[in-house]
């Protein structure tokens, strides 16, 4: 059962087109939320595929009030298994021109455009590695919260982010238990992302995705819906990001 929130925070009605036209869009992903009843539909494509998915846990960073969300501001730190863990910090929206070129070129930097529904959003991250062991460690107190974060990433904050840090009043929002497909559907050459984030009450969002170029998003999309709507898929359904429903259930909010 998912959490419903109908957001689209950070998201404006500006044209795609004039949004991922900017050079520095690396990537535009596109999103769609699957509805509760139609979660099935999605689950016996999986199967039938025998697609094996990867296994994350998923934590955010924010105070009880999501000052730094709710800024545009979205730390996440996040378990994998079977690779790197890591933090990230996002900022959303941005505007391109905005960012010093010197970010655009440290390989660790990404610039992107999500597409949920008709709303465009560009975002700026910055991902960094963690040792293992030491996402469990800042969880647990054990690891300060403030150095969670690389130094490029805290330069990012302090540059560029509308809201400082206050460490004292943040905490650990998760976990998250996370499922992640790859599958190339027959009949659609998109790969397709297939996102499960279960919340602790077992409530769960379940997000269809496909990235793509910049150039070859208005394709893409059109193709990536048609695909979907062909397989009963419902493209006018309330739609929501991960991020919010989660950062809501963990401070109480509906």
């Amino acid at each position: 059962m998912r959490r419903q929130t109908g957001d689209t925070h950070g998201m404006t009605d500006v044209s795609a087109q004039a949004l991922i036209a900017d050079p520095a869009i690396e990537s535009v992903e596109i999103k769609l939320t699957v509805r509760d009843d139609q979660e099935g539909l999605v689950y016996g494509a999986l199967k039938r595929a025998d697609a094996d998915p990867e296994r994350r846990e998923v934590y955010f960073a924010d105070d009880d009030e999501l000052t730094l969300y709710e800024a545009g501001l979205v730390i996440r730190a996040r378990k994998v298994d079977g690779d790197t863990d890591n933090s990230t910090v996002k900022l959303r929206p941005v505007t391109p021109d905005q960012l010093d070129e010197r970010w655009k070129r440290l390989a660790e930097f990404t610039m992107e455009v999500d597409a949920v529904g008709s709303k465009f959003v560009c975002s700026a991250k910055i991902d960094a590695d963690q040792e293992r062991g030491e996402i469990d460690a800042w969880v647990s107190g054990e690891r300060e919260r403030e150095r969670l974060l690389s130094e490029d990433q805290e330069a990012l904050i302090a540059e560029h982010a509308p809201v400082s840090i206050e460490w004292a009043a943040v905490r650990p929002l998760g976990p998250i238990e996370v499922r992640k497909w790859e599958v190339r559907p027959k009949g659609l050459e998109d790969d397709v992302a297939v996102e499960e984030w279960v919340l602790p009450d077992d409530s769960n969002l379940l997000e269809l995705s496909i990235k793509v170029k910049p150039e070859d998003a208005e394709d893409a999309a059109r193709r990536f819906r048609a695909y979907l709507s062909d397989h009963g898929i419902d493209l006018e359904g309330d739609q929501q990001t991960k991020t919010k429903a989660a950062l809501y259930y963990f401070t109480g909010r509906t």
